[in-house]
């Protein structure tokens, strides 16, 4: 049985991957409609991506600013 931290990490690189993908459906989707809107999205993709080399408490600061700011902008509906 695998020790609950190893587990928390495996649940938390599937969680990274599934919205890194989810924000890329959303850019692309964006695109058509708005081009900057599309590129907040790939930034956060970016960031949120499991293949950067930024670490976590980083990520998560950077992810949490991000999110912010597409709120006071008015992204997130």
């Amino acid at each position: 049985m695998p020790k609950p931290k190893v587990l928390l990490d495996l649940l938390e690189k599937a969680v990274e991957i599934a919205i890194f993908i989810g924000l890329i459906i959303l850019a692309i989707y964006e695109f058509d409609i708005d081009v900057m809107e599309a590129t907040f999205y790939l930034l956060l993709a970016a960031i949120i991506s499991p293949f950067s080399k930024i670490d976590k408490p980083a990520k998560r600061t950077l992810l949490t600013c991000g999110f912010i700011g597409g709120i006071l902008i008015g992204y997130f509906h």
